[in-house]
């Protein structure tokens, strides 16, 4: 697979969370009824309107506390980049400064991104120099047509060696 390893200062985000059970893959199921929520709803042109300019691009973003993952629950955001003051409606997040490694995904939503989070945990982890670090994990979506074919968006994980 191919990746680039990149290293990125804390920053914030803003957005709307949900918790998602992942026992049996639910979070596979649901989290895509989440993004179909929040873009009716409206949340979306929120989102891009609190964002830091034209290149701002929605955020998934997954974190586990300990308690979750006894639970097999997690924290799932859908959210922004922004230094903007905080919309009543939504939360904020600190992402940390972590070293990311960074997988691009093309084609249709969510299938592909589906795959590439698959092949990231049966094959790249168990057999790269690296092993999932503390903090969350990201989806970072690009823009156009998120159904076709040649979509790209990104996966980042945080990483540190075996």
């Amino acid at each position: 697979m191919d990746y680039k390893i990149v290293g990125r200062e804390e920053f914030q985000v803003i957005g709307i969370k949900k918790v998602f059970s992942f026992k049996d893959g639910q979070n596979l199921i649901d989290i895509p009824k989440f993004w179909e929520e929040a873009w009716s709803e409206g949340i979306m042109e929120r989102l891009k309107e609190s964002g830091n300019g034209e290149a701002t691009k929605y955020i998934g973003i997954c974190s586990i506390s300990e308690g979750q993952a006894l639970k097999q629950e997690m924290d799932y955001w859908i959210a922004v980049e922004s230094t903007e003051e905080l919309p009543s409606s939504m939360g904020k997040l600190e992402v940390p400064g972590l070293r990311w490694a960074v997988f691009q995904s093309i084609g249709s939503l969510p299938d592909a991104i589906q795959q590439t989070w698959q092949k990231i945990y049966t094959e790249w982890l168990p057999n790269s120099k690296y092993k999932q670090g503390p903090g969350p994990q990201m989806e970072v979506y690009g823009f156009g047509d998120n159904r076709a074919d040649d979509y790209e968006c990104e996966i980042w994980i945080s990483i540190i060696r075996k």
